[in-house]
């Protein structure tokens, strides 16, 4: 199909993070948001995840623009990974366009191409125009996209939530409306994150109260840990320090990084900068003066709060006095590490809160009355879910549904889908093979590749390493095979054993006059594993070398 309105999703739609979603406009290609997702145990030395972009270097597509929603890891995390390959100009807001810059610089690659969207001003481009304009998020700048093209509008709402007293100074559902007025809307694209959970979320206002009530009358430190990228939440936490005396401390770089951008941009004029200490200035003020600010609420390993925890800083010391305050959610998978944390916490004698015991923190993401709002007001023709579990996309429908939208233009769209939208409302037309490529220690691993799968092979079964020396025959074995037992369940003597054994029968065999070294080893080295699976209940690796003297 040579001329169509086409919407492809590669991640982010079957799975929450890794998101990138290709719109196509006749030979014109924008590639929204470019994300990644936390490697997870099941990944020995990996450390990151992201679309693989195979499916577009096959058909040879290169991006007319790149455009970036937010900045948050799950939106901007691949882009230094796919950059050089897939260059185009980026077009994003300011705050999301300095951590950018920070991720290129921090990998030390060259600067990308990177043009500063105004929200509400249109940019123009060969076969589409394409509006930001603002919506509320757990970080600033974050916008949605308004597309629009001969073949009819889309508007793409990124994460977003709806605060009627937003920090951001406006509000999701005004910018929808003004964004929306007086034109129609072909197809409406929207965040499923929190579909599931029932009515309106609150406003990061009462947050602010809450903290503000939890801090006075502490009599130790108070410990704030929360994202560094919400800011909103970071500034809540300052105004209450400041309303009960205390100085604040900054413990993560991330934090401090993600800080002083704001300060550098105007963002938190509203913050008195002069409460800030250093954590060498700590020890002139006593505990019921001090805030901590940190990073740490998934229990990172060497984030600021999992090094209050386990006491491995010279200058702080939690005590039964103070109170812990984790303002964040808790990301699926990461519950055995925050447990840990916690429970560190507690050894302390720290008394610990997290969203489950007080009112200490929002969502980034609408509930489902939100979104249903947010669908009624904007009345588009077709609904697509976006950012969620094969489950949350269902549901997300659901809502649209009960919102005004006829079932039959609502569409189920998971990775690789190809949703044709124009000239016809065609539904999927397509399907693109899709994978992942992997991230380990900044270099990046082709999910086609043998690496990967060599390595969680190693890691759940273990290796067996044996080196063999014999007689210029191959009949004799001269002196002991060396033997090196790793990651599996049994004795050195027990694998040489058996390749004594699988020696011997093999001698007994009629080939033996065709072997070579390398034949003799592949024999040996698969009748060993044989007799190791049926010990240890499954196949391990094993490395046979036979040296021939």
């Amino acid at each position: 199909m040579n001329k169509a309105f086409q919407v492809i999703p590669l991640g982010g739609c079957g799975e929450i993070g890794m998101n990138l979603t290709l719109w196509r406009v006749d030979d014109s290609w924008f590639f929204v948001d470019c994300g990644t997702l936390f490697a997870d145990e099941h990944l020995p030395g990996m450390d990151l995840i992201f679309p693989s972009l195979d499916c577009v270097r096959e058909r040879g597509i290169k991006p007319a623009a790149w455009l970036i929603t937010h900045g948050h890891e799950d939106h901007i995390g691949a882009l230094p990974f796919v950059y050089s390959e897939f260059p185009a100009p980026i077009y994003t807001t300011q705050f999301t366009a300095e951590l950018i810059k920070e991720k290129f610089r921090g990998l030390e690659l060259p600067a990308p191409e990177i043009h500063i969207w105004q929200v509400w001003n249109r940019t123009t481009f060969r076969q589409a125009s394409v509006t930001p304009f603002p919506v509320n998020h757990s970080i600033p700048d974050a916008c949605g996209l308004y597309f629009e093209t001969k073949y009819g509008n889309l508007l793409h709402t990124g994460d977003y939530r709806v605060d009627r007293s937003a920090p951001e100074g406006s509000v999701t559902l005004d910018n929808l409306a003004k964004i929306t007025a007086g034109r129609e809307t072909l197809l409406m694209t929207g965040d499923s994150t929190n579909v599931f959970v029932p009515g309106r979320d609150r406003e990061e206002k009462q947050i602010a109260e809450s903290l503000l009530k939890l801090f006075d009358g502490v009599k130790g430190r108070v410990v704030v840990a929360t994202f560094a990228s919400n800011i909103w939440r970071v500034k809540s936490a300052f105004h209450a320090a400041h309303a009960t005396g205390r100085k604040v401390v900054l413990l993560g770089r991330s934090l401090i990084r993600n800080y002083e951008i704001c300060r550098r941009l105007g963002m938190i004029d509203d913050i008195d900068e002069n409460i800030v200490i250093s954590q060498e200035e700590l020890k002139l003020y006593k505990p019921h003066e001090v805030c901590v600010l940190c990073t740490g609420t998934q229990g990172e390993v060497f984030s600021g709060a999992n090094r209050l925890a386990f006491g491995t800083m010279d200058n702080i010391r939690l005590d039964g006095n103070d109170l812990v305050i984790l303002s964040a959610r808790s990301i699926p998978g990461n519950e055995k590490s925050i447990g840990v944390l916690i429970n560190q916490f507690w050894r302390l004698g720290c008394r610990v809160l997290t969203g489950k015991e007080a009112d200490v923190h929002v969502s980034g993401h609408g509930y489902s009355q939100d979104l249903a709002d947010c669908i009624a007001l904007v009345k588009p023709k077709m609904f697509m879910p976006l950012h969620g579990e094969y489950r949350n996309l269902v549901q997300h429908i659901n809502v649209a549904m009960a919102s005004g939208v006829p079932a039959e233009c609502c569409h189920l769209v998971e990775n690789g889908d190809v949703l044709t939208v124009a000239p016809e409302a065609l539904g999927v037309t397509d399907r693109w093979d899709v994978g992942r490529d992997f991230v380990g220690s900044e270099r990046v691993v082709s999910g086609s590749s043998d690496v990967l799968r060599n390595r969680v092979m190693l890691a759940k079964n273990g290796i067996v390493e044996i080196s063999l020396v014999t007689d210029n025959s191959l009949s004799r074995m001269l002196g002991e095979p060396k033997i090196f037992v790793r990651g599996v369940n049994t004795r050195p003597n027990r694998v040489k054993d058996a390749l004594i054994g699988s020696f011997r029968e093999l001698q007994r065999s009629q080939r033996k006059s065709n072997w070579t070294e390398e034949s003799l080893s592949e024999e040996l080295r698969i009748a060993v594993r044989r007799e190791l699976e049926a010990e240890v209940g499954y196949k391990c690796v094993v490395t046979m070398f036979v040296h021939r003297i």
